[in-house]
């Protein structure tokens, strides 16, 4: 049996707010967006969730991903999860679902321990006008 997500966050992307540019060593691709979690934290990406993708000159890949979702614990009680989701994809690839590894900063009090100090992994699903990301807690695998 398949593990379970912990948490999944159903991002939309901004391509109206998308800047792209060639560099004399790489691209750089800057993708805002918003979304909704659910799981362990429920609620919304806070404005200034953005994707960073720069691709060197040998055709590497490296994505951050950087937000904040703001909302509730699974006790029910106000919090805010800070994610930082990152990945490497070689030249030319684009794998389907992605993988990455995310890292979290957490102010509830129940889940900061948690967040703070258990392995995670992420894959990133397409999904209509976005992509749906899965948080994997390694322990429970």
């Amino acid at each position: 049996m398949s593990p379970q997500p912990i948490l999944e966050i159903a991002v939309t992307i901004r391509r109206e707010d998308c800047t792209s540019f060639d560099t004399s060593n790489g691209r750089v691709t800057i993708i805002p967006f918003s979304g909704e979690a659910t799981g362990i934290v429920t609620g919304a990406v806070r404005p200034g969730g953005v994707d960073v993708q720069v691709t060197d000159a040998a055709g590497v890949r490296h994505m951050c991903a950087r937000y904040v979702i703001e909302g509730v614990d699974d006790a029910g009680d106000p919090c805010h999860l800070y994610v930082e989701n990152n990945a490497y994809f070689e030249r030319g690839s684009n794998p389907s679902p992605f993988h990455a590894t995310p890292t979290f900063r957490c102010d509830s009090p129940t889940l900061a321990p948690y967040f703070h100090g258990a392995h995670f992994r992420a894959e990133g699903h397409s999904a209509p006008g976005g992509v749906c990301i899965k948080i994997f807690d390694l322990d429970q695998a």
